[in-house]
């Protein structure tokens, strides 16, 4: 399993129109065969600051996620809303 975690600090005022555009590519990376878990949390003590955690069955399920429609078509536009590069961490279960 793979635990994905894209934290993203978006620019002032723009956490409404981040999460309008978030809200299909979450539903439809939910649908996807190999996905565990994909959600978006806001950070507590900083309401800009966001992150996608994400688990996929293995490398090839995020591989396939990240050629997705949905992923490719609204990726540019979320980060575009940002304040900074997103930091991504990907972390492999331990068994």
């Amino acid at each position: 399993m793979i635990l994905l975690v894209v934290k993203l600090k978006l620019q002032a005022g723009k956490k409404d129109e981040f999460f309008n555009i978030a809200k299909p590519l979450i539903e439809a990376s939910q649908k996807e065969a190999g996905n565990i878990e994909y959600h978006l949390y806001e950070e507590s003590n900083e309401p800009d600051t966001v992150a996608f955690i994400e688990k996929w069955k293995d490398q090839a399920a995020l591989d396939y996620h990240e050629k997705t429609e949905h992923f490719i078509n609204n990726i540019n536009k979320l980060v575009a809303l940002c304040a900074k590069p997103p930091i991504k961490n990907s972390f492999n279960m331990l068994q």
